[in-house]
């Protein structure tokens, strides 16, 4: 009965309008004391020093402790700290360098994060780690990704500071390995030498064509010259390795395994000084040629290789080849492949991820190939 009849009301609303019932509660009804929302992420776990663990297990920084982000570039630095969202940017150069730790240790700032971008971030490593900060290298590609499952399409050095800052935040522990000094040098050797055999390629192939005289000679002098400097580059490479006592331990072993040359032997120790201390799957991710599955419901595609230190897998590739024509325990596992009827792409790719792995076991265990024998 309504109002206008006497009888008292129900509905609690002015309008008379009786409540809505939303998922069998009304929606005017109070929440009961003990009624909790529904968590979109898990609650963190506090636990003691700078790290918090949550409970699925995922390891973030603690959102109290001061982490500061830069974003490297040609001329500057932009640097954002958390928690307390402090923004500056500073030259990159001497000067500049000495002002990033002085505002740094005054912000009270513990942990870095510093993303790679192509060596320009080398002075300012080279600079906070002298002076006893931590710093933490980042994948630039990872970044990225996460900018994206944020939302965060704009990318501005400012803005790259930040993501810096809380992808580092959320993952402590997900860092570059830091290549040694000599690695380091011997992948600029490496380097070259690619840019030396990019030029002789083109020269050769231009020479070719070429009907004028006077170019033809322009392009001899330069496949001569770059062939010299090519050389000079590839006795440069063997010296770098020879005058290290580690690098030249991990090329007598890698040169034992019947199909690894020279070339695989300094990519692999300017490019992959985790080999020897990492496990196979991880191995053959890092070198390139680790299959990804894509199956999603009914869908049941071919596996694919994907990312990876992209200089390598043409590498392995030709050793795979050389390795299956010249090594007994990969002819028979490519012949054994080839029978089951796996295509010949196949089968070179996964004679190329046998080979990582078997090179990153003797690296680990410190054996050299031992050349089974005939029953």
């Amino acid at each position: 009965m309504g109002a206008d009849a006497g009888g008292e009301c129900n509905s609690s609303r002015a309008d008379g309008a009786e409540p809505v019932e939303v998922h069998g509660r009304r929606f005017d009804e109070r929440r009961s004391e003990a009624w909790c929302p529904p968590r979109l992420f898990a609650k963190p776990v506090r636990l003691h020093g700078p790290e918090t663990v949550c409970k699925e297990g995922i390891t973030k920084m603690n959102d109290t402790v001061a982490l500061a982000g830069i974003d490297v570039s040609k001329d500057k630095l932009d640097v954002h700290v958390l928690p307390s969202n402090l923004v500056f940017t500073v030259s990159r150069d001497r000067c500049g360098l000495t002002d990033l730790v002085r505002r740094l240790r005054k912000a009270g700032v513990e942990r870095i994060a510093v993303e790679a971008s192509g060596d320009y971030e080398r002075i300012v490593l080279a600079a906070l780690e002298a002076d006893g900060l931590q710093v933490q290298l980042l994948n630039p590609l990872r970044v990225r990704r996460f900018a994206e499952a944020e939302g965060t399409l704009a990318k501005t050095d400012p803005i790259d500071a930040r993501l810096i800052a809380r992808y580092a935040q959320h993952f402590p522990d997900k860092g570059l390995v830091r290549r040694p000094e000599q690695a380091r040098k011997l992948g600029q050797f490496l380097t070259m030498r690619a840019m030396l055999l990019g030029i002789l390629g083109e020269a050769r192939n231009r020479l070719e064509h070429l009907d004028e005289q006077s170019l033809r000679a322009l392009a001899e002098s330069i496949v001569t010259q770059t062939s010299a400097q090519l050389v000079a580059v590839e006795a440069d490479i063997a010296r770098v390795i020879r005058q290290d006592h580690a690098l030249a331990h991990k090329a007598e072993l890698i040169r034992s395994f019947i199909g690894a040359g020279p070339v695989l032997t300094a990519n692999l120790l300017a490019r992959v000084p985790e080999l020897g201390g990492v496990n196979r799957h991880q191995a053959a991710r890092l070198c390139g040629v680790a299959p990804a599955d894509r199956k999603s419901g009914k869908s049941q595609r071919r596996s694919t290789i994907e990312g990876g230190r992209h200089h390598l897998r043409p590498i392995l590739h030709m050793v795979a080849l050389a390795a299956i024509r010249s090594n007994p325990v990969f002819t028979a596992f490519a012949k054994r492949l080839l029978a089951a009827g796996k295509p010949k792409r196949l089968v070179l790719a996964a004679c190329a991820r046998k080979v990582i792995v078997v090179l990153n076991a003797m690296l680990r265990d410190q054996t050299y190939w031992k050349q089974p024998y005939a029953a």
